[in-house]
């Protein structure tokens, strides 16, 4: 099955990336050894995990060697000297997050940020290889992956490139090394907030569900762009279910394999909500940029309240595991739109006049993920948690709006955060459930060959019987 992807693609390459800034502050004999960049060190941010958005954190940083050369990959492979936990005897002295340096390589960067974590680390560093051959510029374009179990750590972390990494390694060594750390978000007068999602995504659903309020108490200050996962296919055979018809142009996402719903399905509710968007949008002027100087442009403002009141009931009201109505599909999602106060005449006619241009516009306008963040032109990377996400987005104003005082909660970086798990089976689960599966065959095997055992012997017992009374009878014909 081949995918056609389309130059927009490479436009949306061009955007910023989420770049994690280290700052050397101490000791000086460091920081001179990072006088060209002023003590600054640029890394990549993992899409996983919490980044401090809209904070400069102060932290030491912390080396383990390890011994038997595992690369930081399991708890016993190496130590770290002891952490403290409390520094400054009052809540109004500076205190130091513990910063765990780790090696790239032999395991994933989800699995050493969890050893780190487990070894009191409030942030991760990750060099890259010994042997890599990237380069500083190079390294701020990987991407630090998350494996698919990266859901419930609640710690930032970053990859940074092997020369830079060997300077701080070697001076944590000896002496203790104070950095800053910060992930700056361009500001505006108006936040522009572009997301990709899928309507039939859970996970962008329960993003849409628990972002909603904290949306509407911004709804003087940010615009919000929507934008769906749309692809073409190279052969209407491969496109089963998954598009709209067989030319295979206009395709989707299919969340439930051979269950009830279809890609088409899915493409349906996508021209539906860019259409619920498009109709009942309404745009205001910025005052605050119109206050500036006449080269900067006026800012504008979108907000669509019944398109969020719309799809912040939608995982509730119209369920994709659903075995009957009401349940994922243009019934539900007609019923849905009438009970929040939506035209739907408007909204289908919209659908049938735009469907074609909406999905093609979609297809072109693709990002680096099928899940993907955008603020302000720049790549939003970590945890696409509500509360994370409205963080960033308060950090990307010039001057922020009331409402951010709310919403975004000072954070205690010693406190703990247990994020809820993603539903996912980890390695360990894994592997204790195939033993058990494996101790459980091999038991029934053994019983198995016990009692074929007992069953042949039985039955050579009785062919020995026969055989001896059939002799018996023989003798006794011949006396």
């Amino acid at each position: 099955m081949a995918v056609r992807t389309s130059f927009g693609a490479c436009l949306l390459s061009l955007a910023l990336h989420a770049r994690a800034q280290i700052r050397v502050m101490a000791p000086e004999s460091l920081v001179q050894q990072f006088a060209d960049t002023r003590g600054r060190i640029d890394g990549s941010t993992a899409t996983f995990g919490a980044p401090f958005y809209g904070e400069r954190i102060l932290g030491r940083l912390v080396w383990g060697d390890s011994p038997t050369n595992r690369h930081h990959c399991k708890d016993d492979d190496y130590t770290v000297p002891a952490l403290d936990q409390v520094q400054g005897k009052n809540e109004n002295e500076v205190r130091l997050i513990n910063i765990i340096m780790v090696r790239r390589g032999d395991c994933s960067f989800v699995t050493k940020v969890k050893v780190a974590r487990a070894k009191g680390a409030h942030a991760v560093i990750i060099v890259d290889k010994e042997e890599s051959v990237l380069s500083a510029k190079d390294i701020r374009k990987v991407i630090v992956a998350d494996d698919g179990y990266g859901s419930t750590i609640d710690i930032p972390s970053m990859l940074i490139a092997k020369e830079e990494g060997k300077l701080l390694i070697e001076a944590a060594k000896t002496s203790q090394v104070i950095v800053e750390l910060a992930w700056d978000v361009p500001t505006n007068h108006v936040v522009v907030m572009d997301l990709w999602m899928s309507s039939a995504s859970s996970e962008s659903l329960r993003f849409l569900q628990e972002f909603s309020p904290k949306r509407k108490a911004l709804n003087e200050k940010v615009k919000f762009v929507p934008h769906y996962h749309v692809f073409s296919m190279s052969s209407a055979q491969d496109a089963n279910d998954l598009c709209s018809d067989g030319s295979a142009e206009f395709c989707a996402e299919d969340p439930d394999g051979s269950g009830y719903i279809t890609g088409r399905m899915v493409l349906d509710e996508d021209v539906r909500q860019l259409c619920i968007h498009q109709l009942t949008k309404v745009k205001r002027t910025d005052l605050d940029s119109t206050a500036g100087s006449e080269s900067e442009p006026v800012a504008t403002m979108e907000y669509a309240e019944k398109f969020w009141n719309y799809v912040e009931a939608m995982l509730a009201s119209c369920p994709l595991d659903a075995a009957k109505e009401p349940r994922f599909g243009r019934a539900c999602s007609e019923n849905l739109m009438r009970k929040v106060g939506i035209d739907v005449d408007s909204v289908n006619k919209c659908m049938a006049e735009t469907r074609d241009e909406k999905l093609k516009a979609e297809r072109e306008y693709i990002a680096w993920s099928p899940r993907a963040l955008r603020i302000n032109g720049w790549r939003y990377r970590g945890t696409l948690d509500a509360d994370l996400v409205t963080r960033a987005i308060c950090a990307g104003f010039i001057k922020q709006p009331p409402a951010c005082a709310s919403l975004v909660e000072p954070v205690n970086h010693f406190k703990r955060v247990e994020r809820p798990s993603s539903g996912g089976v980890n390695l360990t689960m894994f592997l204790t459930a195939l033993i058990g599966v494996s101790l459980t065959i091999l038991g029934a095997l053994a019983l198995y060959k016990r009692s074929l055992t007992r069953h042949i012997h039985s039955a050579l017992r009785e062919e020995v019987m026969l055989e001896v009374q059939a002799q018996m009878d023989s003798y006794k014909q011949l006396s």
